[in-house]
């Protein structure tokens, strides 16, 4: 295998832009960093990535979504989502929006490591709604 060490890389153009298919750590396949504008912090990737996301428009029916299936309607402002690759146990954090106009709440939280439940409400009153539904998920895959 041949080593290429350079100080700064500019393609023909001058631009300092690489394309690349795929990238991976060189002391552990999985795991790249990343260092803060300052040089003192640094983040691994993986771990700060969402590893799914979901846009449903009141209803389990999904507009748009990230590593999501499929949802199921449990009834008024309750849904379950299935994750397509799986978290590695229930213990991810997964956090909601609701993007319906109005003071509406939703709670999200882990039912197991392949599915995400929600239920949406109306804040001031706690009644059941078919809100707008936005959702993430942090942690790690399985």
């Amino acid at each position: 295998m041949s080593t290429i060490k350079v100080d700064t890389y500019l393609t023909r153009g001058g631009a300092s832009e690489i394309a690349i298919d795929k990238l991976k750590g060189v002391t552990a396949a999985g795991s790249i960093v990343i260092t803060d504008t300052n040089g003192n912090v640094t983040t691994n990737i993986q771990q700060g990535l969402a590893k799914f996301w979901l846009s449903a428009n009141g209803a389990a029916s999904l507009d748009e979504s990230f590593n999501i299936a499929s949802g199921t309607d449990n009834g008024t402002g309750d849904y379950t989502y299935a994750i397509t690759n799986d978290m590695s146990s229930i213990k991810y954090s997964p956090g909601a929006n609701d993007n319906t106009s109005g003071n509406n709440l939703l709670n999200v939280f882990a039912t197991a490591a392949a599915t995400i439940r929600v239920n949406s409400h109306v804040a001031d009153s706690g009644t059941a709604a078919d809100n707008n539904n936005l959702v993430q998920g942090h942690g790690d895959l399985a």
